[in-house]
């Protein structure tokens, strides 16, 4: 799952790159200092045990209810021969464990100005993806849309949301994992698959779980509140032929709603609006 977003990322930043080597985007710092600081440490520090019954209760908190809205700022940060592209993505995307999602996407370049991007909608059979800068409109299927270089764009919490809540998700939120007998079988294994921490992020003292698979190229981390056992942020780095790659979730707001408006998951071409084959999310 997860390496299906550094692929995405890729496509883009591969572009972009490339015409910041021929001069037409400024040059920034290497991206060795970004990596250093956002991936963890390769090895966990052996008086450090993993709080596992601190990500026990992060994941049914996540997965207890069947509808959540969350804003949320995204960064794409792309690295190649010193030159460094930054995307802001800004989100705002309900979903629904039927694998029903609604969202807004728009996008920022630094020193540009934001560009309203699309409104994607999944009445759970299919994905409509609606841009309105160009006036036109694409139907797929969930399937194809998963497989998309642009399923990720709707926000990372939000997509592995969509892919647990109705399978495992429902395990989770039943408080399964948090049995004392299932924790110490579980234990041994977590200890040696994830990596946990206390970190300061601007202020905020968080604890970070981080996976790497060293076969794809990625390290995942998730920040959580470890007074609340809320997920504050996701972020994925990896590396491809020279390529650094950085994609950073924060989420700024993550709420249950109990009542939806009918219409939430429900798409009505506007007037004007022509049907394509195939439509990209990013503007860019």
């Amino acid at each position: 799952m997860t390496s299906k977003y550094i692929v995405s990322a890729l496509g883009i930043f591969a572009v972009l790159v490339g015409i910041g080597n021929n001069g037409a985007l400024a040059s920034h710092a290497s991206s060795n200092a970004l990596i250093a600081q956002l991936k963890p440490a390769n090895t966990v520090n052996p008086t450090q045990k993993l709080d596992l019954p601190l990500l026990i209760k992060t994941g049914e908190t996540f997965f207890k209810g069947n509808n959540y809205q969350t804003v949320s700022q995204m960064q794409l940060k792309g690295t190649n021969q010193g030159t460094d592209v930054t995307f802001y993505i800004q989100t705002k995307t309900i979903v629904n464990s039927d694998n029903k999602f609604r969202s807004e996407i728009a996008f920022a370049q630094e020193g540009r100005p934001v560009k309203q991007s699309a409104i994607v909608v999944s009445d759970g059979k299919q994905v409509y993806i609606h841009r309105p800068d160009l006036r036109q409109y694409s139907v797929i299927s969930p399937q194809a849309f998963n497989k998309s270089n642009d399923s990720f764009l709707i926000g990372l919490s939000s997509s592995f949301f969509l892919e647990f809540a109705d399978s495992i998700g429902k395990y989770i939120a039943s408080g399964a994992l948090s049995q004392p007998n299932v924790i110490n079988e579980i234990s041994a294994a977590a200890n040696q698959a994830i990596q946990g921490e206390s970190r300061n992020l601007e202020g905020k003292q968080l604890y970070v779980y981080s996976f790497n698979d060293p076969k794809q190229g990625y390290t995942l981390s998730a920040f959580v509140n470890p007074q609340f056992a809320n997920l504050e942020q996701m972020q994925i780095v990896g590396q491809d032929n020279g390529l650094d790659i950085a994609i950073i979730e924060k989420i700024q707001q993550r709420t249950e709603v109990k009542n939806l408006a009918p219409q939430t998951f429900s798409f009505t071409p506007p007037r004007g609006a022509k049907k394509v084959k195939s439509l990209s999310i990013s503007p860019f």
